[in-house]
């Protein structure tokens, strides 16, 4: 099982707008605004997040485990060629970030992409502000036993 402990106060300093850290039972989730990654229905990075996830490679390096990249929508349904649902839109949302970060120098080995689509929400769907905070990436941290 993953030690955690400790984790936390790495994070606290981190003051990045639209990127907010939680201590969860797996580890430490970096929270992302998906308006901050992508336009709207789709997959590629914007220069805006380009530069957010480049603002946390110091932090992502130094960190010793595991990063899962999770991608996560709202409820409204998307059907689009390139994306016949929100299972490809967050998987590929997912994979888009991960391959920036390997990009930008973030071992391969240590991370995986993973798409949720809308099944795992923070808030409900019945509002525009409840939609918008469903619609992100997350960067779960997973220590490894024996790291510092």
């Amino acid at each position: 099982m993953p030690r955690n402990d400790g984790l936390q106060p790495r994070f606290q300093g981190l003051n990045i707008q639209g990127v907010s850290v939680a201590q969860g039972q797996e580890g430490i989730t970096l929270r992302i605004d998906d308006n901050l990654l992508f336009d709207s229905g789709q997959a590629a990075l914007t220069l805006q997040g380009q530069q957010v996830l480049a603002s946390l490679k110091e932090v992502l390096e130094g960190f010793e485990g595991t990063i899962s990249v999770e991608g996560h929508t709202d409820s409204i349904p998307i059907a689009t060629a390139r994306f016949p649902s929100n299972w490809e839109l967050s998987s590929s949302r997912a994979i888009a970030v991960l391959r920036y970060l390997t990009e930008i120098g973030i071992t391969p080995e240590r991370m995986r992409a993973v798409g949720y689509a809308e099944t795992r929400p923070l808030a409900s769907n019945d509002s525009q502000e409840g939609r918008a905070a469903n619609r992100r990436v997350e960067l779960l941290l997973k220590q490894t036993l024996g790291s510092p």
